[in-house]
């Protein structure tokens, strides 16, 4: 069997039961129909990764993916987060040929951004109420013109043109989609949602990657003509699970928002142990990234609900106390290497936590060799010339780092005042009421968790699509129009419809159905 066949097989045999998990938790918020078509698409898109021959191959299908979800889904915003991680997160170089040979490079999640929230935008347009400015605009703003301002130094229009296109395809248009999009309390759950269905199975393949030693979309890579200068990665002999990814830590960030996501999550309905179920695959695909920083950041998303809903938590800790207290009366082998790997008590790669310190004191030294708007060549620097690594890269780990250092000071405190104003408000709105239909705490927890994380790791793989989308979320909720204390979630869920041969009329009621409508509307 080819490689890529036998990839797929994997891939598909431990992400149907996490689906179906998932299926468990989803069907109460947005009901059968509305997660088939989540899942299948899911399953399609999965399938033409492995089958396609070349990534415009793969773009081409994932188009046509989304013109079917735009015409038959009820709320296909969604789907940008659901398909972000189906494919691997690799940058693909395109342009016009013989005009622009590189304008821009395109990987999954803005290639979905073009065909499924380019799409919506250009709808939320024609919406006056949409259009108004809000306080939170004039940061994203500020930090989009100020980037693509300082673009000019690179004194080439192609580099400038990669400037512009990215920072509206990361950052403008999932902004201004899910700050508008969402509107209350049960958007807001349904995009949580959205998160814990889009990593589910993610994590599954996670947990098969490092117990196998296999990098499952490696061949993947191979097929797009990407060249990875690491394409396996060990931390005690273990393989770091990477899955669509590509980076370890970046694998490890996606799956700490997908447990924050379902501790988050609010539902009609109790989840009972089918939630207990999902944080158990997200913390072993967590886990199977060997990966500390979002082991961190998972940990204070714990803590802080512990401090913060006590009662809450102590059914979450009473749940788990069982396998707790079995893990220390058998100890089992895996346990002392679990703990060695534990950053600030394992000893475990201590060399990366070498790195990072003397990292964080040149870059000191080149930041206040440019203060203010940074530079473009700082990596000339001889001050970072001398970190470079084996692989003959210099690895900027600390993304608030990587911004000073290419934007300077300025760019920043911009950067830096935006995720700082949303972490304020949300904190006045957690503390200031309660909300039985949205954990507003939890939000709060994850958000902070990822401003944390990426003191670790530079805005690398899914990592800065994550936070972009994720702080628009909190832009929506923060919103005066927002309706959050109120919120009617649905009590019932609706018929199962087939989704791939779905019958345009089958949303519609029956005939029947149809003319009981109208004999009533005729007495009225």
């Amino acid at each position: 069997m080819p490689e890529f066949l036998r990839s797929l097989v994997y891939v598909l045999i431990v992400a149907a039961p996490a689906l179906w998990v998932g299926g468990k938790i989803a069907v109460p918020i947005i009901g059968q129909a509305e997660f088939r078509l989540w899942r299948n698409c899911w399953l399609l898109a999965t399938v033409i990764t492995f089958l396609s021959r070349g990534f415009f191959d793969f773009a081409v299908a994932l188009a046509l993916v989304s013109f079917y979800v735009h015409r038959y889904s009820k709320h296909p915003v969604f789907f940008y987060i659901v398909l972000m991680f189906v494919a691997p997160c690799v940058p693909i170089p395109s342009g016009i040929p013989g005009i622009f040979n590189k304008i821009l490079d395109l990987d999954p999640p803005r290639w979905l951004a073009i065909t499924i929230l380019l799409p919506i935008a250009l709808r939320l347009l024609r919406d006056r109420g949409t259009r108004e400015f809000r306080g939170l605009d004039v940061l994203v703003i500020a930090f989009v013109a100020y980037t693509s301002l300082l673009s000019v130094r690179l004194e080439d229009f192609n580099s400038i043109l990669r400037v512009l296109a990215g920072n509206f395809l990361d950052i403008c248009l999932p902004y201004f989609v899910f700050s508008r999009v969402i509107r209350s309390s049960l958007d807001m759950n349904k995009a949580l949602l959205a998160f814990v269905v889009g990593v589910l199975p993610l994590s599954a393949v996670g947990v098969l990657e490092i117990s196998k030693s296999w990098r499952v979309y490696y061949v993947v890579v191979q097929e797009w003509d990407v060249f990875l200068i690491t394409a396996y990665l060990f931390r005690d002999g273990l393989l770091r699970a990477s899955a669509t990814s590509i980076e370890a830590i970046a694998f490890g960030f996606v799956c700490m928002t997908g447990a924050g996501c379902l501790l988050a999550l609010r539902s009609p309905v109790p989840l009972g142990t089918w939630r207990y179920a999902a944080l158990g695959i997200l913390v072993l695909g967590l886990l199977s990234s060997v990966s500390r920083g979002p082991w961190l950041g998972f940990a204070f998303c714990i803590l802080f609900l512990t401090i913060t809903s006590p009662k809450r938590s102590f059914r979450l800790a009473l749940a788990g106390l069982p396998g707790v207290v079995a893990l220390l009366f058998l100890h089992p082998p895996f346990l002392d290497r679990f703990i060695n790997l534990l950053p600030f008590v394992g000893s475990a790669d201590k060399s990366s936590e070498t790195y990072r310190s003397s990292l964080f004191e040149n870059s000191l030294i080149v930041i206040q060799r440019y203060p203010l708007f940074g530079s473009a060549s700082f990596l000339k620097e001889p001050e970072m010339q001398t970190m470079i690594q084996g692989q003959g890269i210099i690895d900027i780990v600390n993304t608030y780092l990587q911004v000073a250092l290419y934007y300077g000071l300025i760019g920043l405190f911009i950067f830096v005042l935006y995720f700082a104003f949303i972490v304020w408000a949300l904190t006045r709105k957690s503390f200031g009421g309660n909300s039985d239909a949205l954990n507003y705490k939890a939000v709060l927890g994850i958000m902070v968790a990822m401003l944390l994380v990426i003191i670790t790791t530079s805005s690398v793989s899914f990592i800065p699509y994550i936070y972009w989308t994720f702080s628009a979320m909190c832009a929506a909720i923060l919103a005066p129009s927002f309706a959050g204390n109120r919120e009617d979630l649905p009590r019932q869920v609706t018929k199962p419809l087939r989704v791939l041969g779905l019958n345009p009329l089958a949303r519609q009621g029956s005939p029947d159905d149809r003319r009981k409508k109208m004999r009533v509307l005729g007495m009225h």
